[in-house]
């Protein structure tokens, strides 16, 4: 997801990474620096599980467009080839 925000966030990609479980702040801004995360991570809760999620895999890839609109959802780890076929064809 590093990889991608920075190629693609001038065509319009936006990642937003959610947590969950919650975990607390101080492990949150750690791993955000160990991984070089160039993208915002919201805490997430059992109710903003259930906005996107229904089975228990992670993580979650939940694609939305321009309009707000949820697009596709990924289970599991995301593949470039998958990247590729559903997330590039709606950036500008």
């Amino acid at each position: 997801m590093v990889k991608w925000q920075t190629q693609y966030k001038t065509t319009g990609l936006q990642v937003v990474g959610i947590t969950y479980p919650p975990t607390n702040a101080a492990a949150v801004r750690r791993f955000a620096r160990r991984m070089k995360v160039n993208y915002p991570i919201l805490y997430g809760s059992e109710s903003t599980k259930k906005l996107f999620e229904q089975t228990e895999t992670l993580p979650v890839t939940v694609i939305i467009d321009r309009k707000g609109r949820i697009v596709e959802r990924i289970d599991g780890v995301i593949f470039p080839d998958e990247f590729d076929a559903k997330i590039k064809p709606i950036l500008k």
